[in-house]
């Protein structure tokens, strides 16, 4: 970032730059997180959910098709991420007609919720193990079935064959599940991210004995009994594949109303839960309006409310529209940098102040993702200085909580692209969350659940897992989806699509997608430089800036010097991509979380 294109002569610099020049560490070092091909691309962080995917495409499939396969497989090797338990955003443009389609299967409150059922003074959890992050209580309705079965309805195109008209056949589920049902029959090796999460998450069962029982699945097989994993062993899930092969034959009924259903409402009640066989036979993906602004002639397609990404992305993106952030960046690049902070502080103190279901609340989404409004708050930013906090965002009362802490790594989400043969673009990013979810699973099943009741502000004035703290825009209410910082974004270039982007890793997310972008449309980088570029976060509370790896010593004290202040931690999220040009199409795997494109 904040860089010259990586193909001029002169040196890469700004994000680019680290004490031993312009490599980064990654677990896939032999470039194999970038493909190229002409016909068509999946890219996410899993090399064996991306083969799924192309193997879609490669029997004709759309790119829905490709996208549905992806999503089930890395249900199964990024079981820690995402799943048949959790839920997520997806934006589908069609080729043909330029539509653009967005599709809400984010999971919801249980009916039975209350806005103060988090409320310490009613519960009595182990020290660490908060009722919003680890049991019952934690777990939303799951929505990740539901939208993947919805959009095979409406827009795949593998069918099973039949008399009537193809438009009215069923998808071929057991072709389009077959590549997550081998994987979880026959099991793959696992890699370093995979092993990585083990140990992270064993370290809440040192903390609390009674996990052990009480997630003996994850427990189990997982963590392997306390003798964790190593790079290269093999996984492998019966219990899972025996669940997909019945999805496969029965459809999602099976799990929304059938035996499945009654398991999992089972397996939240013993967990001190609510959720009901009502909750999970009322879930329905919603609709939703993309959120479409420009950005230097570029248009930005992003995900509306309960996301925070598209708002926050677009809102970002104005302010950094009214200065050259080229020419300021080739004349000392931590003014650049101080710039970009800045942005990302008014984008999350107005994420903090307004943003929630808008279902349930009245977000004023036009007026946050106005031109005019980017351009007041940019006219407010000192270039050699920081402001105080509650000067950031449209400045409302409630503006007054407390520092937070860092937050989490990422784990618990995962993004990927796709286009097909004809066009079509397909950005979808799902979760459970934080690293396996609640730490419960459905053991019969195999299916681990989301602990997505944490992204409520399930006490006011209190950071989530992620160090956010959020007003009662996004307090629990009964079958409400939580604020969300995922973003599946697009950007069509001449109105045609140019870049798909999105991310894991919490509200890291956000900025670094909006990273990607301003590197691929203000610094022309390629998109493997864009992608592996040092990024800087900053989430308005605390006030902390952090970087994802080591920066140069000169970025660190020109960002010191403006009043920043800049934490020892370094926290990291991870992109997929994929950048359309006229020279063909190239996918990246975001290397720090070691997946891997398939193309055609």
């Amino acid at each position: 970032m904040f860089g010259l294109p990586i193909r001029s002569s002169m040196v890469c610099w700004v994000f680019l730059v680290m004490a031993g020049g312009c490599a980064t560490r990654a677990p896939n070092p032999d470039g194999s997180w970038v493909v190229t091909s002409r016909l068509g691309m999946v890219a996410s962080d899993s090399r064996f959910a991306s083969e799924a995917g192309a193997e879609m495409l490669r029997r004709g499939g759309n790119a829905i098709d490709a996208a549905v396969a992806t999503s089930m497989a890395l249900g199964v090797t990024r079981p820690y991420s995402t799943g048949l338990g959790g839920g997520g955003f997806m934006i589908l443009r069609v080729a043909a007609t330029g539509r653009v389609v967005a599709l809400d299967f984010r999971e919801r409150a249980p009916a039975a919720s209350t806005r103060d059922m988090f409320a310490p003074v009613t519960l009595s959890v182990p020290e660490g193990h908060r009722p919003s992050e680890v049991g019952g209580l934690a777990v939303g309705v799951p929505g990740l079935l539901a939208g993947q079965m919805d959009l095979l309805h409406r827009w795949g195109r593998i069918r099973v064959a039949g008399d009537g008209p193809p438009d009215q056949q069923p998808p071929a589920l057991a072709v389009i599940l077959a590549p997550a049902i081998r994987l979880a029959e026959a099991g793959f090796p696992v890699d370093q991210h995979y092993v990585d999460a083990c140990h992270d998450v064993h370290e809440k069962f040192k903390t609390d004995p009674t996990l052990k029982q009480r997630a003996g699945y994850v427990w189990r097989t997982h963590l392997r009994s306390g003798r964790l994993p190593a790079v290269g062993d093999a996984l492998v899930q019966p219990r899972l594949a025996e669940t997909l092969e019945r999805i496969a034959e029965q459809g999602a009924g099976v799990f929304y109303r059938g035996e499945i259903a009654t398991a999992l409402v089972e397996t939240v009640r013993q967990a001190g839960g609510i959720m009901t066989r009502e909750d999970l036979r009322n879930y329905t993906p919603n609709p939703r309006e993309a959120i479409r602004t420009t950005y230097r002639g570029h248009e930005i397609i992003g995900f509306p409310p309960p996301s925070s990404g598209g708002i926050a992305v677009a809102e970002a993106l104005n302010i950094l529209e009214t200065v050259d952030l080229r020419a300021i960046g080739a004349a000392e690049r931590a003014k650049a940098a101080h710039w970009i902070v800045e942005a990302l502080k008014h984008a999350f103190a107005d994420r903090a102040r307004w943003l929630g279901d808008p279902e349930f609340v009245d977000v004023p989404m036009r007026q946050l993702v106005e031109k005019g409004y980017g351009e007041r708050l940019a006219r407010n930013i000192n270039p050699d200085g920081v402001a105080e906090i509650d000067y950031y965002g449209s400045r409302r009362r409630d503006a007054t909580a407390p520092p937070t802490a860092a937050g989490t790594d990422d784990a618990g989400t995962s993004h990927f692209c796709v286009v097909d043969r004809g066009g079509n673009c397909v950005v979808w990013t799902e979760t459970i969350n934080t690293s396996f979810g609640s730490l419960l699973a459905v053991d019969d099943y195999g299916i681990i659940l989301n602990n997505e009741m944490d992204d409520f502000a399930a006490e006011p004035d209190k950071p989530n897992a992620y160090g956010l703290v959020q007003s009662a825009y996004n307090a629990v209410a009964p079958g409400k989806r939580p604020l969300s910082s995922m973003s599946p974004t697009i950007v069509l270039r001449n109105g045609s699509p140019m870049l798909l982007v999105g991310g894991s890793g919490g509200p890291r997310i956000i900025s670094a997608v909006l990273q990607t972008i301003v590197n691929v449309v203000d610094f022309q980088m390629p998109i493997e430089s864009a992608v592996r570029a040092l990024r800087v976060h900053h989430q308005w509370r605390p006030e902390t800036l952090h970087f994802d790896r080591d920066p140069a010593a000169d970025l660190v004290d020109g960002l010191a010097l403006r009043g920043h202040s800049l934490s020892e931690l370094r926290r990291s999220a991870v992109v997929q991509a994929i950048h359309i040009g006229t020279d063909g199409i190239t996918g990246v795997s975001d290397p720090r979380k070691g997946g891997r494109p398939a193309g055609l």
